[in-house]
């Protein structure tokens, strides 16, 4: 074998060495999991491997840039002691420009290698000989990175040698130009359907849906992340197992199975089920599924896809308005009192069974039609129902009005609904029939006010027996001596006690007559003085001493005279009863005292009465049942129970407020507010 012989086969054994390190590092890389970086690594390392030949100085890579019309250095390695950013500047000025003193872009724009065995001639550009003179190079050559019509851009090979790029070297380097650009090819490849896999696993693990692919044996294969989540199982965890198992309760396993089954074995290809999935944590979670079979069914491993939403608090949600909606049905029919829904317009939505009864009409005579026609028996044309207009405008209301189309007087409570979407606005109606309510409560007062009248009645008796005496005594000095001239002062003695005994007996009458439900602006201390001349005598009989502040600066104050004095009458027999108790004969302490002032309660005017005795006072535990029909503290047979709660009853009725504070043997003091009338005390005197 001759010299030459033996060169060539030497270069070869180098040629294929080379060529296997670059095949190997490509393939290492490949293996790598930096997508971001593989392609220009591989560019990096292809540079690196070529630039261990000997003959060669210098190698770069480029791309076209945005615009086209120039190339972008994408990597520049060298041999030698120039720095590198002076051979990033001067191959800058050699591909300036795409056109023909470039050979980058000759090699790109024809799509083949160019090769300049000596730069160095002057038939080429100053910015490449420019480049020689400084680097030393004397030759280059230019190789696109073409595979399958994609363009990765230029490799440019430089050498400081003439002549170095051999038919044998091109041939050699044409194959390794190949090797790259399939390897960048195949890169790009690889990485286009990594990123698809990524964006579809992105968007599956992204829906706000169990998503779980299954085999034809039933088994699972895939789960995204919101299956991960509602089940509490890993995809690794429940892959491979059968899918009923870990995607349905022991209670619809059977079932479940059955339906799939069925589907699989019929023609339809996909089915909506819902069934109980007991998750890790042992909590049952309701998932609505939607079954598919893949349209490659027979080709492909995937038999199944399952589509599942959590249905849980819908379910849930679902049963508790069920649960409501038939506990509020059975609370609006068993309501003993009229009850109706109607709506913003004055439609009767509904009504309970308690309506009907007290309409004497049927469900179909009352549902839907105008709730004045049903109350009120209808209005004059071109009247306006205030009933129909405060459900109009949607306002809570509380009234007592005679229903002519109910057959009696009702308090009527209106209440509006909150909207719900898909519903109109409505108003709850409820009338509370008061004709035999009012009747026994008319009964009760007027049996406490008789009550009342017996036990004033001695005391009024004495009050009037002390003025007839004098009457009596004065008429006999006048009969004794006719003439007599102090005769006259006798007679305005008579005419004075006259009036006592009148105005005594007027204030027993007027107590004893029917309350009458008319209010008007009075003056308390006339109220108290009244009461206080009824009960004036007991109150001495039994060594009571009564103290009264009252300012006569007070303003009127608006309420039913005869209702207050009997309220004030019963607190005061009350608390002659607790000092009786606690001292049975004189003593310094036993003492009422009453007071009046002005306050300001949420923005209006009331005068508040105090009325404190230094009784027996009362337990803490019964307190709150003062006000209760029929209790009473006192022993059987010595009091009805309804005082306090018939006063309590009057003081509401005259838009005042009735409280009652004690200390167990110490005092009791009944606090009573009263509005202010809106007329002065000097327009009412005028």
């Amino acid at each position: 074998m001759t010299v030459t012989q033996w060169q060539k086969e030497i270069n070869l054994l180098r040629h294929h060495e080379q060529r296997n390190k670059l095949l190997t590092s490509i393939s290492e890389l490949n293996a790598t999991k930096d997508t971001h970086q593989t392609l220009y690594s591989i560019l990096e390392e292809c540079c690196n491997i070529i630039l261990e030949t000997k003959e060669y100085c210098l190698v770069w890579t480029g791309k076209r840039d945005a615009v086209g019309t120039g190339i972008t250095p994408l990597v520049a390695l060298k041999c030698g002691r120039i720095p590198k950013d002076v051979c990033l500047r001067l191959i800058k000025q050699v591909i300036m420009e795409m056109n023909e003193s470039n050979p980058a872009a000759c090699a790109l724009l024809p799509g083949n290698q160019v090769i300049i065995q000596d730069i160095t001639t002057n038939q080429y550009s100053p910015a490449l000989q420019e480049m020689a003179a400084i680097t030393g190079v004397r030759s280059c050559s230019s190789w696109p990175l073409l595979y399958k019509c994609h363009e990765y851009g230029v490799i440019n090979i430089y050498s400081d040698q003439a002549d170095v790029f051999t038919e044998s070297e091109v041939n050699f380097l044409s194959l390794l130009i190949v090797d790259i650009s399939r390897a960048l090819y195949c890169q790009e490849i690889s990485n286009s359907i990594k990123f698809e896999r990524d964006l579809k696993r992105e968007i599956i693990d992204t829906v706000q849906a169990l998503m779980v692919s299954i085999s034809p044996g039933g088994h699972i294969l895939s789960f995204n992340s919101k299956a991960e989540e509602i089940t509490g199982y890993s995809q690794e965890e429940v892959y491979g197992k059968y899918w009923v198992e870990v995607l349905v309760s022991p209670d619809d396993f059977k079932q479940c199975q059955h339906l799939v089954t069925e589907m699989l074995q019929g023609n339809s290809n996909n089915m909506s089920f819902q069934a109980t999935l007991l998750a890790k944590s042992n909590e049952n979670r309701i998932i609505k599924w939607r079954a598919s079979i893949l349209p490659d069914f027979e080709e492909s491993q995937v038999a199944l896809v399952l589509l599942g939403i959590d249905v849980t608090q819908k379910v849930q949600a679902d049963l508790a308005l069920n649960r409501a909606i038939a506990k509020w049905e059975n609370l609006f029919t068993s309501i003993q009192d009229p009850a109706l829904i109607v709506s913003s317009d004055n439609i009767i939505l509904d009504a309970n069974p308690a309506t009907f009864a007290a309409a004497r009409k049927t469900r179909e005579e009352v549902i839907n039609k105008k709730v004045c026609d049903i109350l009120h028996c209808g209005k004059a044309s071109g009247a306006v129902c205030p009933l129909e207009t405060q459900i109009s405008m949607r306002k809570s209301m509380t009234n007592i009005v005679p229903l002519r189309g109910l057959n009696g007087n009702y308090l009527i409570t209106l209440s509006p609904l909150t909207p719900t979407e898909g519903h109109q606005e409505a108003t709850l109606l409820i009338a509370r029939d008061l004709t035999e309510e009012e009747q026994m409560k008319a009964e009760a007062m007027r049996a406490a006010q008789l009550a009342s009248v017996g036990e004033l009645a001695a005391g009024v008796a004495h009050e009037i027996n002390n003025p007839i005496n004098g009457i009596i005594n004065y008429a006999q000095i006048i009969l004794d001596d006719p003439y007599n001239s102090e005769n006259i002062d006798n007679l305005h003695r008579i005419i004075k006690e006259g009036k006592r005994i009148a105005g005594i007996v007027s204030n027993l009458l007027d107590f004893a007559r029917r309350n009458e439900d008319t209010q008007a602006p009075v003056i308390l201390q006339e109220i108290i003085i009244n009461c206080i001349d009824l009960i004036n005598h007991q109150l001495k009989k039994d060594s009571i001493i009564l103290e009264l502040n009252i300012p006569e600066t007070l303003p009127l104050i608006m309420c039913n005279s005869q209702q207050i004095q009997q309220v004030l009458l019963n607190i005061l027999s009350n608390a002659r009863y607790a000092l009786n108790d606690r001292y049975p004969g004189v003593n310094p302490n036993k003492r009422i005292t009453i007071e009046g002032g002005q306050i300001n309660l949420k923005h209006k005017s009331y005068i508040r009465l105090t009325i404190t005795d230094q009784g027996t006072g009362i337990e803490q535990d019964i307190m709150n049942r003062l006000f209760d029909p029929f209790f009473s503290t006192k022993p059987s047979g010595e009091g009805t129970g309804l005082g306090l709660s018939i006063s309590h009853g009057l003081i509401l009725e005259n838009n005042g407020f009735l409280r009652i504070s004690s200390e167990l043997g110490h005092s009791t003091t009944v606090i009573i507010d009263l509005p202010v009338a809106e007329t002065t005390r000097g327009e009412n005197d005028n």
